[in-house]
């Protein structure tokens, strides 16, 4: 094993909770010196392509994160730039928000274009142009805002109005974001935002009651 290899690598998982892809240590060890880490339990697989130093961090979501190193295996998690690396969004963002937003895949990201190559099997990833103002970071990667997320959630029509009103309003409840944050993020798809929201939150008190 050598030692020098392992500590370039260890470089690069330390600035990612402890993973790295198979990419990034292919760039420093031989398959061998991976499999004799693995060997020795000192690595653990995430996904079929992401690995972490069981001494490292843990991500709160780490099929998620490990699901986003694999969009660019190459590139480290520090260097990547939004929103080109991709933006966890849809029902994936509300997961990483910490609402429940019901059905939906638990890996969904937001890219300014679709790759060339084949997307991993669980990962569903929408075209879109995300500005500055919709998109933040959270947990080591970007992260469409809560008022992006509720709208993105209401234009897939996969939730009804009080699933939304719910989503909204446990948003709002944990301090994550405004009521005037949401309406103005609901403004560009819906001609009177303020009573659509409204409708929604009232739909939710309405089955909670």
């Amino acid at each position: 094993m050598n030692l020098d290899a392992m500590a370039r690598l260890a470089d690069v998982a330390d600035g990612q909770f402890g993973y790295f892809t198979h990419a990034q240590s292919a760039t420093v060890m031989s398959p061998g010196d991976l499999q004799q880490l693995s060997a020795a339990g000192l690595v653990e697989d995430v996904s079929g392509t992401v690995i972490r130093f069981r001494a490292g961090g843990r991500h709160p979501a780490p099929r998620l994160y490990a699901a986003w190193l694999d969009l660019d295996p190459t590139t480290p998690g520090w260097e990547r730039v939004a929103p080109e690396c991709g933006v966890v969004s849809h029902a994936a963002a509300a997961m990483l928000w910490g609402v429940g937003a019901g059905p939906g895949p638990e890996i969904e990201f937001t890219v300014p274009h679709r790759p060339a190559g084949d997307v991993p099997p669980g990962v569903l990833l929408h075209v879109g142009a995300l500005t500055e103002h919709q998109r933040t970071e959270r947990h080591g990667m970007p992260v469409t805002t809560p008022a992006q997320t509720l709208r993105d959630l209401a234009a897939t029509g996969r939730l009804d109005g009080a699933e939304l009103g719910r989503v909204a309003w446990a948003l709002m409840s944990a301090g994550q974001v405004s009521e005037e944050a949401l309406i103005t993020g609901l403004a560009p798809d819906h001609p009177d935002p303020a009573a659509t929201l409204r409708q929604w939150l009232d739909a939710a008190d309405h089955l909670d009651g």
